[in-house]
């Protein structure tokens, strides 16, 4: 790595080499404690799909480990080079800027940036003055200016030689953010010794033995500190609205359901100010909390406030409760999750065996005629443009497939396809109950859908839902 051609002098070939010793056993310990992690999360995997990826990144971060480990140490040499001798190699990073707007950003440095920014303030608030004085020590022996930002020792410069060498090696975004955690886990937890260390190696050398006396030298830097958890929380605010914005306009949510999440917009507010992994982590309980709710709820109609309903009752007490939250309790949302959990899967469980004696009813009750006379036919109208679009959507109605049949202007009815009876393409549809509330042929389902008397609604996650809005407009506007 000590390219002949890019000599340190002797005292800032100390600071490397010590710091480079002890960043590469961290990386060691990383890379050890990876494999469980991921293994951990495949096992935790909602899906097939999910599992699949986290078992190839187990397979992935054991072949690129060393490239991973290698690029990271050349990055730091690289940087300390550029330290004495800036005309040998023109400047390959650029510091993670806390303070960076997260509406300039692209999809995938959206996520990254919020997690960045969250580990490299962590580190200033710990460590601040211990890596202040460090920045002024090398600034004697620089030949360009130095600050938090740019020190090849400072967070923002060691979390960029991870991304780089991350990014050589074409990881995926997800494994990308979880190797970024682990990174902060084992080695950012490590930093209060690894500035000690180099300010102590500087100090018996003679570079500024005094500073320490003078802590005076960082009242600037934890200014900016301050502002920048200033902009953090204004761009967490302006996430959160824009989110909340989406889910008010979501024709997929009744208005029942509009109503409760509203009253969540504070208490989420102060989740993303207090914990940036609320954006980037996908199983952040109040992340989840939203998505059950969601889901738990999407068959309910204009009187899902009746007093009959018992998940209204218990979805609102959740609202309620979270209402009430300042953001500060994590355990206190897996609580809530779990509770919450229990109480659907109790009723889910009823609700299946309804849909089944449903299911049985109908085919049962139809089984005989179509034995015993002609097969009935449904002819289909002639088909334009409009009606293979119609065709297309039926096509997607899937078992399980939510839709809205508004009858008129006042009466909207929710329902979920149960079964398809053949011949004549019969649908079944019942309600959130299993009760059998609706049936229709092939043909009246082209012309309802077509006339958009039907809608189809889309039951994925709401939060992952609302945040892939958000996103693609922030690209559509950023492009603008």
């Amino acid at each position: 790595m000590h390219s002949p051609l890019a000599r340190l002098p002797v005292i800032l070939l100390q600071v490397h080499d010590k710091a480079a010793q002890q960043l590469r056993n961290e990386l060691q310990v990383l890379f050890e404690n990876a494999d469980e992690t991921l293994f951990e999360m495949a096992d935790k995997a909602q899906n097939d799909t999910e599992q699949s990826l986290f078992f190839e990144a187990m397979r992935d971060v054991r072949l690129k480990r060393k490239n991973i480990e290698r690029g990271f140490l050349e990055r730091l040499f690289e940087a300390f080079i550029r330290l004495a001798q800036p005309e040998v190699a023109e400047p390959a990073l650029q510091a993670v800027a806390p303070a960076q707007s997260a509406f300039s950003l692209m999809a995938n440095d959206l996520e990254r940036a919020q997690v960045t920014n969250a580990m490299v303030a962590r580190v200033l608030a710990r460590n601040q003055l211990a890596l202040c004085q460090l920045s002024a020590r090398l600034n004697t022996l620089s030949c360009e200016p130095l600050d938090d930002q740019n020190n090849p020792l400072g967070p923002a410069m060691l979390c960029e030689y991870f991304l780089q060498s991350e990014r050589d090696q074409g990881m995926d975004l997800k494994v990308k953010l979880i190797m970024l955690r682990l990174f902060e886990k084992y080695l950012l937890s490590q930093t209060g010794q690894l500035y000690a260390d180099a300010n102590q190696l500087l100090i018996a050398t003679g570079v500024l033995p005094d500073l320490a006396e003078e802590a005076t030298c960082c009242a600037t830097k934890v200014s900016a500190l301050e502002q920048q958890s200033t902009n953090t929380g204004e761009d967490a605010g302006k996430l959160v609205g824009l989110l909340f914005d989406y889910i008010s306009d979501d024709r997929n949510l009744s208005q029942p359901l509009k109503k409760l999440l509203a009253l969540l917009r504070e208490p989420m507010l102060q989740t993303a100010r207090r914990d940036q992994n609320f954006f980037s982590c996908d199983s952040h309980p109040a992340r989840r909390l939203l998505n059950v709710i969601a889901s738990a709820a999407i068959g309910w109609g204009a009187n899902a406030e009746d007093c009959s309903d018992m998940l209204y009752r218990k979805v609102e007490h959740v609202v309620l409760q979270l209402a009430r939250y300042a953001g500060n309790n994590p355990a206190l949302l897996e609580s809530m999750l779990h509770d919450f959990s229990m109480f659907t899967r109790g009723e889910r469980g009823r609700i299946e065996l309804l849909e089944q004696r449903t299911r049985d009813a109908e085919h049962a009750r139809r089984r005989p005629p179509f034995q015993a006379s002609p097969v009935q036919s449904w002819p289909l109208p002639a088909l334009d443009e409009q009606g293979h679009l119609g065709l297309l959507l039926v096509s997607q109605l899937r078992i399980g497939t939510w839709i809205e049949l508004q009858a008129d202007e006042a009466t909207r009815l929710r329902c979920k396809l149960i079964t398809i009876l053949e011949p004549g393409g019969i649908h079944v549809f019942v309600n959130r109950m299993g009760a059998k509330v609706l049936e229709k042929n092939r043909t009246d389902l082209i012309v309802q859908l077509r006339s958009g008397a039907i809608l189809l609604l889309d039951d994925r996650l709401l939060f992952d839902r609302a945040l892939e809005s958000v996103i693609d407009s922030l690209r559509q506007s950023g492009a603008d």
